[in-house]
Order: C-alpha cells, then sequence, then structure tokens
C-alpha cells in the first residue's frame, strides 16, 4: 500500500509544487476592512504550502484583528515565509529528482526512491514545524476574547464538515429495492 500512496505523491506533487515556483510572488493580505486573509499566486496557480494551518488562517477573520496586529501577522508570515521559501525549493527538486527517476528508462524499485522518500519527509517536516512556530507567534499576539472568537468560529467550521461528511455517506449508499 506504501508503494502505492508513495507513486501517486511522486507524480502528483511534483505538479502541483512546481507551478508556485514559477508563478508570481506570493501575496499575502491580512485581514481588515475590504481585505481577505488569503495566499495568491498572483498567475492562478495552486498556493504554495499552507504557512499557517487551516483552522488559524480562516479564523483570522474571525478574531477581527487591530491595525497593529495586522501588521504583526504580516511580519510573521513574512519571515516565516523567507525561512521557508528555501525548503519549499529544495522539496521540489527532491520532487524532480524522483520523478526523473521514475521516468528514466529501465527499472526501478521502491527502495531506489527511499532516500529521496526520506529526503522529502524530512524537508516536510520542516516546514511544518516552521508553520507550527508562525501560529504560535501569531497565537502569543491574539487576546484571550480573540482566541475564543477564533475556537467558535472553529468549532462551528467542524460542525459543517461533519453534516457534509454525513449528508456525502448518505448519498453513497445504496438504494435498497422496494419490496413488494
Amino acid at each position: 500500500m506504501r508503494p502505492a500512496k508513495a507513486l501517486l505523491l511522486i507524480f502528483l506533487l511534483p505538479a502541483c509544487l512546481s507551478l508556485p515556483a514559477r508563478a508570481q510572488p506570493v501575496v499575502i493580505t491580512a485581514p481588515g476592512p475590504g481585505n481577505h486573509f488569503f495566499v495568491s499566486t498572483g498567475g492562478g496557480f495552486p498556493p504554495p504550502p499552507m504557512i499557517i494551518p487551516p483552522p488559524l488562517l480562516m479564523g483570522m477573520q474571525a478574531a477581527h484583528l487591530t491595525t497593529d496586529q495586522q501588521k504583526q501577522v504580516n511580519q510573521i508570515l513574512q519571515s516565516n515565509r523567507s525561512q521557508t521559501a528555501p525548503l519549499i525549493q529544495q522539496l521540489q527538486s527532491v520532487h524532480e529528482q524522483i520523478a526523473n527517476k521514475l521516468l528514466a528508462p529501465g527499472t526501478i524499485s521502491a527502495s531506489d526512491l527511499a532516500p529521496l522518500e526520506d529526503q522529502a519527509a524530512q524537508l516536510d517536516a520542516q516546514i511544518q514545524q516552521q508553520a507550527l512556530a508562525a501560529s504560535v507567534q501569531i497565537r502569543a499576539i491574539l487576546t484571550p476574547d480573540q482566541v475564543a472568537r477564533m475556537a467558535q468560529f472553529h468549532q462551528k467550521m467542524s460542525a459543517l464538515q461533519e453534516q457534509m461528511k454525513s449528508l456525502m455517506d448518505e448519498q453513497s449508499q445504496p438504494m435498497s429495492e422496494p419490496t413488494p
């Protein structure tokens, strides 16, 4: 099962990760009047890996940040992005190496790709650690009321996701035959 998942990731991830590298620079707009908190590559390409985890990112609107907090968040994200960018480039390079090995003539085994898979896992772990560190820094500038608002928003979003999952599960159930 692991090799099948690895192959799927190997083929899909380089394509997804290489697109942002060719896109315009990432722009992050903090929440505020008329602004929404988002990541945009400016070229219609998928965004790079998340700078902060989605629940925190989505909850920023609910926090109602002050102008000063918005500036602080942008500084944290900018600093994190500069630290994470080289890791993302390295990860893209590893994915490209994996793709090159898979597409080269001859046979290949999972053990041939294991060192690159390990390297990719280490880089991904570093990127995730950076994201969590940035999240902790952002969390530190929030007031208890803002954290409570974000938590409430997160709970509501989780409940909505559960409802959607339940609806999708209902739709995937086979229809029972009517009894005569």
